[in-house]
């Protein structure tokens, strides 16, 4: 039921629905682009009747709102309806441009700025409930068509038998990037707090492309499983748990013995691309130029060659970019001379026990 269901993506996905284009879109271009993109009718509807309500609420916040909209069938408790109250705490963060797009097409918006323009000040604005035009369609089981990632990334620290035990915290948010039509790109920003990072937040990015919002989370998901998530797991989470799924080597620095645990490397554009042992040796190395106190450091690689010409060179440290790495990198040959080839890496070192 929509009650167990994370909805912080799926507003995301709402308010990009609104915003897309240089021209404001009309409710059946909204619903098409959810809808076109793999969002359920059930879901759609409401992010088309209830983001509107939500960011008006919180534009105009000094007027007296109900707790409710009358429909055909009934009322409809607001602060009953997840999509509302997700919608309503995400438009605490909006900006101006989805204000300008989003609250504009309310109802609501439109009396209060009927009323003032009649010189009632907006503290003396009681609102009546609105009226919908027609019942919502019954909600039905599952995301709607759209995977949160934070619900995501939870599970995937359960199945792994990981418990976030207060001091620890584990977030994940989904950015979505233009994309033509018929296309979803969007980024995933896993998040990791822990009292053994050297830095407060361990942050990792990946991208995801597809036809529908399941299918682009999905990949992006599967990229950080294979990736970063077995690392985090074994070096920090549950240390030793994950080993089959890491490598781990020995990092002798100058600060203390460390143990580097790395995922998997990721390709892009070429199934077998080259190992990119030789750029993390040579990033390695520098390290130790680097201070480093003893807890864990995140490091990650990615890079991205096209005709033997370096396009991509993005070395992070502790989830902050790292000149001295980025440095490194350029001065390395490319490891194929004329195709186009990315890859990445992500690394997490670890103080070696005593």
């Amino acid at each position: 039921m929509i009650e167990s269901v994370k909805l912080d993506a799926a507003v995301e996905v709402g308010i990009a629905a609104f915003c897309a284009g240089e021209e404001p879109p009309s409710d059946d271009q909204v619903w098409e682009r959810l809808t076109g993109t793999g969002v359920e009718p059930w879901l759609a509807e409401r992010l088309l009747v209830f983001l509107p309500m939500a960011y008006t609420q919180r534009l105009l916040p000094a007027a007296s709102y109900p707790d409710g909209v009358v429909a055909p069938g009934g009322r409809l408790k607001l602060s009953d309806e997840p999509v509302f109250v997700a919608a309503f705490d995400r438009a605490q963060h909006g900006h101006r441009g989805e204000f300008e797009r989003i609250a504009v097409r309310s109802s609501t918006f439109g009396v209060i700025n009927e009323a003032m323009k009649d010189g009632v000040e907006l503290p003396d604005i009681v609102l009546g409930e609105a009226a919908l035009i027609k019942d919502l369609e019954p909600v039905e089981q599952g995301d709607g068509g759209v995977p949160s990632p934070q619900a995501v990334f939870e599970d995937l620290l359960r199945e792994h038998g990981t418990s976030l035990d207060g001091e620890a915290k584990a977030e994940a948010k989904l950015v979505v990037h233009p994309a033509p039509a018929g296309a979803v790109i969007v980024q995933v920003d896993f998040a990791l707090s822990h009292p053994g990072l050297a830095k407060p937040w361990l942050v990792e990015s990946f991208a995801g492309y597809g036809a529908t919002w399941r299918e682009a989370i999905g990949q992006a998901v599967t990229v950080f499983l294979g990736g970063a998530l077995h690392p985090i797991i074994d070096g920090l989470l549950r240390p030793g748990t994950a080993s089959d799924q890491v490598e781990r080597e020995r990092y002798e620095h100058p600060d203390g013995v460390f143990h580097l645990l790395l995922g998997a490397q990721i390709n892009l554009f070429l199934e077998h691309a080259p190992s990119v042992s030789p750029l993390l040796d040579s990033l390695l190395e520098s390290l130790r130029a680097e201070p480093l106190v003893q807890k864990a450091h995140a490091l990650r690689l990615f890079v991205a060659y096209e005709n033997g010409r370096l396009q991509t060179n993005e070395v992070l440290l502790n989830s902050e970019p790292w000149p001295r790495g980025e440095a490194v990198i350029a001065e390395h040959q490319a490891p194929l001379p004329e195709e186009k080839v990315a890859m990445r890496v992500f690394g997490l070192l670890v103080p070696a026990p005593a």
